[in-house]
């Protein structure tokens, strides 16, 4: 993949998936910029990619809260800083909202819906609007934004969770309407919508019994989940110059999953 040279600045890259895309962009040449909201995480990621990175390519830490407005600002002005140029965004940022109600619609609190879609649809707005500010000067960049399979097709059961289904939807049809408008300016954005991944913020599926029993339906491509690379691959291609001519897809990395 043509990636050697960019600048690529990752939401949510300390661990999961924005970490295994980081290492695969750092691979094929490009320099980074990692952003996670603790500061000792995100610096202590920073220095493991640094120490596994071989070449030229530098990687660049930055602690910031995708939420909130003045620490998007500050994160592009230190990535601008640093790199001079920005070429691809990556948003991966996101939570699941359990723990403050989210759930079946009925049952979903206020609280649930407003920390989730703040969370999972503001973010991307906010880090989506700066980093389109700076390609459009450009006249070229690339935007990936991670979204889910519960943003493309509703499920039963094991994952009612419909705030975060609503969040997920939202990022999709964002990136896909950004992406007409922006052709015009050489910027593609596009989507992934990754099924069940074995990922920190998964980790409550993944050690369910009956839900690792169910993904024999879910995902029949395989017998469990999916792995950070899996995306990560599918991440690095989109944003790649490889995929000039695709923009505006919502891309299923789900096992199969929206396939039924």
């Amino acid at each position: 993949m043509d990636l050697k040279g960019k600048v690529a600045l990752i939401i949510g890259g300390t661990s999961g998936i924005g970490l295994e895309t980081a290492r695969c962009f750092l691979q094929q040449g490009s320099d980074v910029a990692i952003v996670g909201r603790d500061e000792e995480k995100t610096g202590l990621a920073g220095k493991k990619l640094k120490a596994e990175t071989e070449g030229d390519t530098e990687v660049l830490s930055v602690q910031g809260d995708a939420t909130s407005s003045e620490d998007v600002e500050r994160i592009f002005e230190e990535t601008l800083d640093r790199f001079g140029r920005l070429d691809i965004l990556v948003h991966v940022a996101g939570i699941s909202g359990r723990k403050w109600g989210d759930g079946p619609l009925d049952e979903c609190t206020e609280e649930g819906w407003d920390v989730v879609m703040e969370s999972n649809s503001k973010s991307v707005y906010l880090t989506n609007k700066h980093a389109l500010s700076i390609m459009k000067k450009q006249k070229k960049g690339s935007i990936v934004n991670v979204s889910s399979v519960l943003g493309l097709i509703g499920t039963q059961d094991h994952f009612c969770t419909h705030a975060y289904a609503a969040s997920r939807g939202a990022v999709i049809s964002m990136t896909r309407s950004a992406a007409v408008y922006y052709a015009k300016d050489n910027i593609r954005l596009n989507v992934v919508c990754p099924g069940l991944l074995d990922t920190p913020m998964s980790q409550r599926a993944i050690n369910d019994s009956v839900i690792r029993e169910a993904l024999t339906f879910y995902q029949p491509l395989s017998p469990h989940v999916g792995y950070p690379d899996d995306v990560a691959k599918a991440i690095a291609f989109l944003a790649s110059d490889e995929a000039k001519f695709i923009t505006g897809i919502a891309l299923p990395i789900d096992g199969g999953w929206s396939a039924q």
